[in-house]
C-alpha cells in the first residue's frame, strides 16, 4: 500500500534490564556452541513486568515526543505476539485506559513477530479515509518469561527478548513519513511452525513448551513441506520489497539502513541483507544482538534507537523486513523529513 501524508510524529521504547549470554551459558539455558554462532551478547529480561505495561510505557514516551493529546486519538491498535494477561482480557483497552486514549477505536493485532508491519498498514488505512481522523497510536509488548518457553532456545538462530515500543502516526506533523507498507501471506506454510499436536484443545491449557525447532523439522521430514523448498519464499520476499520500494518511489540504492527480525548475525546476513544486495554494515544487527527477539518491536526499537543516536538524518531512507509464522512476510520504507527533539543530531539551540 502506498500511503499519502501519513507522518511519524513520535516513538517510544521500554527496553528492561539486558542479561548477558554468558549468563545463560553457565546456567545451561542455551548450549555454548549455538551462543558462539549466532553472535547475540545479550537480551532484554523484564522479570514480571506485565507486557502491556511495557507497551504503556513505550505509548506514554511516543505520545510525549509527539506532543499528541492521547485523547485525540482516533485508533489504537494492540500487536501481541506472546500471552499478554488474565484469559478472555483484552490488552488494548488496558492501553487504552492508561494512556487516557479517549473513545479510540482499538483492537489487537496477533499476527506473531510482524504484526507490527500490519498494524502500521491498518492505522495509515484508517488516517487516509477520512479527515477527521488526526492521528493512531500502534503499539506493541511482549514478556516471554513464561513456563510455555525456553526464551534462549525456542527456535535455532533467535534467543526472546522483552520489550514495548509505540509508534505515533499523524495527518498533521511528523519528523519522518510512511511511505510504503505491504505484506504477503504464503499459507502453504502454515504447518510449518504447528508441528504434530492437534488444534483442540488450545495449546494453552496442555503441558509441553513451545519448540518452533521441533515442529520445523517435522514439517520439513513430513507431507506438508513445499517441494520448492525456500525458493517460494525466495520469490515472494523479491516481489514484496520490489513493490514497495516501487511505491515509495526508491530504488535500494537509496536505502540507508535495514531493520530485519532480531536474530543470528547468519540469520540476518542470509535472510536479509544478501538477498537485498546490500552489506552487513546498513543492518541494524549490531544494535539487535544486544537486545534479543523482542517480538514485534525489532524494527520499530531499532529505528527508534537510529534516531536517538542521530545515526539516521533528514533524507534517509529506512526499509523494514520482517516474517512471522504463517508464514507471513512484511517491507515497509519510511522516509526521515526532519530531526525529532529528542535524538542526538539535534542542536541544543534549535527551536
Amino acid at each position: 500500500m502506498k500511503a499519502s501524508d501519513v507522518l511519524i510524529s513520535g516513538l517510544g521504547a521500554f527496553l528492561p534490564d539486558r542479561v548477558p549470554m554468558e549468563w545463560a551459558v553457565e546456567r545451561g539455558l542455551i548450549d555454548p556452541a549455538a551462543a558462539a554462532e549466532y553472535g547475540i551478547t545479550s537480551v532484554t529480561v523484564a522479570g514480571d513486568i506485565p507486557a502491556p505495561e511495557m507497551a504503556v510505557r513505550a505509548s506514554r514516551q511516543a505520545l510525549e515526543r509527539a506532543g499528541q493529546n492521547p485523547a485525540s486519538l482516533s485508533l489504537l491498535l494492540y500487536v501481541s505476539v506472546w500471552y499478554q494477561g488474565p484469559h478472555g482480557w483484552c490488552p488494548q483497552y488496558y492501553v487504552q485506559r492508561h494512556t487516557g486514549a479517549g473513545r479510540a477505536t482499538a483492537a489487537e493485532v496477533r499476527q506473531g513477530c510482524m504484526g507490527m508491519f500490519s498494524a502500521l498498514e491498518l492505522a495509515a488505512g484508517h488516517l487516509m479515509a477520512s479527515a477527521d481522523h488526526e492521528a493512531a497510536l500502534v503499539t506493541s509488548g511482549d514478556n516471554f518469561t513464561s513456563d510455555l518457553l525456553e526464551r534462549w532456545r525456542f527456535s535455532p538462530h533467535f534467543v526472546m527478548g522483552d520489550a514495548g515500543s509505540a509508534v505515533v502516526l499523524s495527518r498533521r506533523e511528523g519528523f519522518a513519513r510512511l511511505k510504503s507498507v505491504n505484506a504477503v501471506t504464503l499459507p502453504e506454510y502454515e504447518s510449518m511452525h504447528r508441528g504434530p499436536e492437534p488444534l483442540f484443545p488450545p495449546g494453552a491449557g496442555r503441558p509441553g513448551r513451545l519448540d518452533f525447532g521441533d515442529s520445523k523439522d517435522r514439517w520439513l521430514d513430513g507431507p506438508d513441506r513445499d517441494p520448492a523448498g525456500p525458493l517460494r519464499l525466495v520469490a515472494a520476499q523479491d516481489e514484496l520489497v520490489s513493490r514497495t520500494l516501487d511505491e515509495a518511489g526508491i530504488t535500494m540504492a537509496d536505502v540507508t539502513r535495514v531493520a530485519y527480525a532480531n536474530g543470528s548475525r547468519e540469520r540476518v546476513e542470509g535472510r536479509a541483507m544478501v538477498p537485498l544486495g546490500l552489506p552487513m554494515s546498513l543492518s541494524t544487527w549490531e544494535q539487535g544482538r544486544t537486545v534479543g527477539h523482542i517480538g514485534a518491536s525489532d524494527q520499530v526499537v531499532a529505528l527508534e534507537q537510529l534516531l536517538l543516536c542521530g545515526e539516521l538524518r533528514r533524507g534517509d531512507h529506512f526499509l523494514m523486513l520482517g516474517v512471522g509464522p504463517g508464514l507471513n512476510i512484511a517491507c515497509a520504507v519510511i522516509e526521515i523529513v526532519g530531526t525529532p527533539h529528542w535524538s542526538a543530531a539535534r542542536p541544543a539551540n534549535a527551536a
